[in-house]
């Protein structure tokens, strides 16, 4: 899996790079996916911290924006928004038209009254 980290205004440290590459890797061993990755920080307003995400899995390029004064918690918001993306894809792949669906099992109870 390719990953790029960019900052517009300054350097990525090294923990936030470390952070970052933890999350890729953590969605990628979840999902099996993931191509590719381009991440985007930028400090806005003097304030605000915003992060984008483009990640490249296979069919499909999916995108997030978060922003928040909060470095940390911006990156948070932009891994929850991706990973839905995610687990979308992975459920549209795994129930495609025609497959079967998985069918709701009984409860035992109500086999086991049946018998008395």
């Amino acid at each position: 899996m390719n990953i790029n980290i960019t900052n517009r205004n300054d350097k990525v440290s090294p923990a936030l790079r470390e952070k970052i590459e933890a999350w890729l890797e953590e969605s990628q061993r979840r999902y099996n996916v993931i191509t590719s990755a381009q991440v985007t920080i930028e400090k806005s307003n003097g304030k605000e911290e915003i992060v984008e995400a483009t990640v490249h899995a296979t069919g499909k390029d999916l995108f997030a924006k978060a922003s928040e004064e909060n470095l940390y918690a911006a990156l948070d918001s932009l891994a929850h928004k991706i990973d839905k993306q995610l687990a979308k894809i992975r459920d549209i792949q795994t129930n495609k038209k025609g497959s079967s669906v998985p069918l709701m099992a009984e409860p035992e109870e109500e086999i086991a009254e049946e018998e008395e």
